[in-house]
């Protein structure tokens, strides 16, 4: 608050704030209202004034307020709405299920032939080594017999 000289006058800013304040804390700008007739007027007028708004009842505004706002507000809505948004969204959806059933419905069922048995022979050589599969291999690699009596016979205990 500004520090005012006994002869000067407060500002109805300093006044309010006044009013606003501590008791002891409004202490100088109170001596001053009681010695200076011109701000005091002016500290009652304006108290008038904040009791007057606090005490000011406010009215409820009628329903045909109400309504015309509500009216206003929907004009100022974009035009396409969730809800209308989202009901698009559903019937494209049950579209493709529908065209997805009906498809699903028309595919051929696959024909399933009874499968016809095969009957494989094999042989197995006495000796794999001798097999028709390794004979082209015979010039090129000496193959040895891993067959204990074969062994025994070339007489390589190893």
């Amino acid at each position: 608050m500004n520090q005012q000289l006994f002869n000067e006058h407060y500002s109805e800013a300093d006044l309010l704030e006044t009013y606003y304040m501590q008791p002891g804390a409004s202490m100088p700008v109170m001596m001053h209202l009681a010695d200076c007739n011109d701000c005091a007027t002016r500290y009652e007028r304006l108290e008038k004034k904040v009791r007057g708004l606090a005490a000011c009842a406010h009215d409820e505004k009628p329903d045909t307020f109400w309504a015309r706002q509500r009216i206003a507000v929907m004009r100022n809505l974009p035009r396409h709405s969730s809800a209308r948004r989202a009901t698009r969204v559903a019937a494209a959806a049950l579209l493709v299920a529908t065209l997805g059933g009906w498809l699903a419905s028309r595919q051929p069922e696959p024909v399933v032939t009874p499968a016809t048995e095969l009957t494989v022979q094999i042989t197995t050589p006495a000796d794999p080594w001798e097999s028709e599969e390794l004979d082209e291999f015979h010039s090129l690699v000496a193959w040895e017999s891993w067959d204990a009596s074969q062994t025994e016979k070339n007489g390589d205990h190893s």
